[in-house]
């Protein structure tokens, strides 16, 4: 599972423990992201093969075309059956980064509430087999992230989406890489001030409180406050530098 704002910074976190076969890639939080960006990942996934498909994991919105890959990979299985051999249920594994919504949508899948689930990344302490009302059985796992290795810009999009506990990075610079993305903003920390002047965040003498400002922009980039923001596109990465819009293939601009 990726969070569809970093699609390929929690897909790679996650490539070294996966095998390459029926892998399928769910991109959460879509509503979140800018869509015209979401579409260009999914169109990106398919050039290279892979199945991925957008899915809000709090209301459900997109599930139905992950559960009729499903309802096919279930009916492929059962052809294959041995004669007499007893029929079993799908079984699937969620793997992601914390806070990417695998215990969410592992409810959805099984129409239950059998996995714990917030808005903090943690709630999920070990793996766990989830079985629902549904011919599926789920493995509910841990986010599976090690911060020690994850430096630069790409802990700067962890951190932004709570990928990251909050003592592991420093909430100022990912304020500022924030603001950097919004477009028009030519200086980041210009901007953090005078959002936290307009929220009232002020200290002695009228100074605004920058590390509650930034935490402040943050927050609001988790709830959609500065807009659907997708922090990396397929463009970015020469691994997708194929997946271009057809329309401009075709100009061969």
């Amino acid at each position: 599972m990726s969070d569809a704002r970093l699609p390929w910074t929690t897909r790679q976190l996650a490539e070294p423990y996966l095998l390459k076969k029926r892998r399928v890639y769910i991109l959460t939080k879509p509503d979140l992201a800018d869509p015209a960006e979401t579409e260009r990942w999914v169109r990106a996934f398919t050039d290279r093969g892979e199945l991925a498909f957008p899915v809000d994991c709090r209301n459900g919105k997109g599930l139905r075309s992950v559960t009729s890959h499903l309802t096919l990979e279930r009916r492929r299985i059962s052809e294959k059956r041995a004669p007499g051999e007893l029929s079993r249920p799908l079984r699937l594994m969620l793997f992601g980064v914390p806070n990417v919504g695998k215990s969410s949508l592992a409810n959805r899948l099984l129409g239950s509430q059998k996995a714990p689930f917030g808005a903090k990344p943690g709630l999920t302490r070990g793996s766990h087999w989830l079985k629902g009302k549904r011919s599926l059985t789920v493995l509910d796992t841990p986010g599976v992230l090690d911060t020690s290795k994850v430096k630069g810009e790409a802990k700067m999009k962890l951190a932004a989406s709570w990928a990251l506990p909050e003592n592991a990075y420093d909430v100022q610079e990912v304020g500022v890489y924030l603001a950097s993305k919004l477009p028009g903003v030519t200086d980041p920390t210009r901007y953090i001030t005078e959002f936290g002047r307009a929220r009232g965040f002020l200290g002695t003498g009228g100074v605004v409180l920058f590390e509650r400002a930034s935490q402040a922009v943050v927050q609001a980039f988790r709830d959609g406050e500065l807009g659907r923001m997708t922090l990396e596109t397929p463009s970015d990465f020469c691994e997708f530098g194929d997946s271009e819009e057809p329309e401009r293939k075709e100009k061969g601009q």
